[in-house]
């Protein structure tokens, strides 16, 4: 008995609901007695299986082209009293729970409640900032070296995706809650970004990201240098920023125009500081010929940083030998493709 009732109180919800499995059972039922009937009334050019399957599905659909319909008063009556009824209800049934699931699906994705585990080599932005995110969001889109697999937003406190047309969207209870990355993929990522609307939130996200296994490059904001020296001091390859307003007030102060400069090495309307790695496979390379490798690319060469070291070099003296693996930066209108660089005339010997 309370398997029967068990069985009773699931069909009863699933009537409820009307379930796709309701609409699939009631469809199956119906077609199979409107097959029944046009059999009994004798209607054999509609009882084959490409035959039916076109009258029944025309039927439904009320378009009824009316060359393949029902020939004795049986059939007629069959089909005015127990097929249209039944075929229009049930096409009605199966267009809307159509139209019911995609606009479930859509409002998931809008919300932040879709999982996006099968993403890949894309970034990761935790924290949303209105018109501020919003323009980060467009510089990361600007560069197609970066936005080959798109955007996944992480957002506490965030109703819905503030850009749809252009990033996913997950919505977080807490930056804390490690379960929060899975959903948007952060074990395949290539960069994370943090950039909430306060230190102790971004502090938050930062623990939370580093206690899942990824190999992302991690860039984290804070207002705070006492916080950013807390990051580095756990985590050294975290790339801690912070606001550079004074610096370059000061800057600008002391030598005109200083700030002109650096709006336009970061900017995204002219040259750009871009970086590119010496390739692993390559011998070692003289930073005099590299200097003149990126002249030839009309692109200006301005320091390094290698892995041992997390602040770059800049402007280092030509006798430098740069080794493999290491991280080169310069300023140019466009990045530069690697394949481009005659890595093999720029050995040091």
């Amino acid at each position: 008995m309370i398997v029967i009732g068990k069985l009773f109180r699931t069909l009863r919800g699933h009537l409820r609901r009307v379930s796709w499995g309701v609409v699939a059972a009631a469809l199956a039922l119906h077609m199979a007695g409107t097959w029944l009937l046009m059999a009994w009334a004798g209607e054999e050019k509609l009882l084959g299986w490409d035959s039916f399957v076109y009258y029944y599905v025309t039927t439904a659909s009320t378009i009824g082209y009316g060359d393949l319909s029902p020939g004795s008063a049986a059939g007629r009556w069959a089909a005015a009293l127990f097929v249209m009824p039944g075929a229009i209800a049930l096409f009605a049934s199966v267009l809307a729970k159509t139209s019911a699931s995609l606009l479930n699906f859509w409002k998931r994705h809008q919300v932040g409640k879709m999982s996006y585990e099968d993403m890949h080599g894309h970034t990761v932005l935790i924290g949303w900032h209105g018109r501020e995110s919003e323009r980060l969001v467009q510089l990361l889109l600007a560069d197609t070296h970066t936005d080959d697999e798109g955007i996944v937003l992480v957002a506490e406190g965030l109703a819905e995706n503030p850009l749809p047309d252009q990033i996913r969207f997950v919505a977080a209870a807490s930056y804390a809650d490690c379960n929060e990355y899975e959903r948007a993929a952060l074990s395949r990522a290539a960069r994370v970004i943090v950039h909430t609307d306060h230190d102790d939130r971004s502090l938050a996200a930062v623990f939370a990201v580093m206690a899942h296994p990824h190999e992302a490059h991690v860039v984290a904001h804070f207002e705070s240098a006492a916080v950013a020296q807390l990051v580095r001091s756990h985590y050294p390859h975290v790339e801690c920023t912070r606001p550079l307003h004074v610096d370059v007030i000061a800057r600008a102060a002391q030598d005109a125009g200083s700030s002109l400069v650096a709006g336009e090495w970061l900017g995204a309307g002219g040259p750009t500081q871009f970086s590119l790695q010496v390739p692993a496979a390559a011998a070692p390379v003289l930073a005099a010929k590299l200097a003149g490798a990126f002249r030839a690319q009309s692109a200006l060469w301005i320091g390094y940083r290698d892995g041992r070291s997390a602040a770059p070099v800049l402007n280092p003296p030509d006798h430098v030998e740069i080794a493999p693996g290491t991280l080169l930066y310069y300023l140019a209108d466009a990045r530069i493709d690697s394949a481009r660089v005659p890595w093999a005339s720029l050995a040091a010997r």
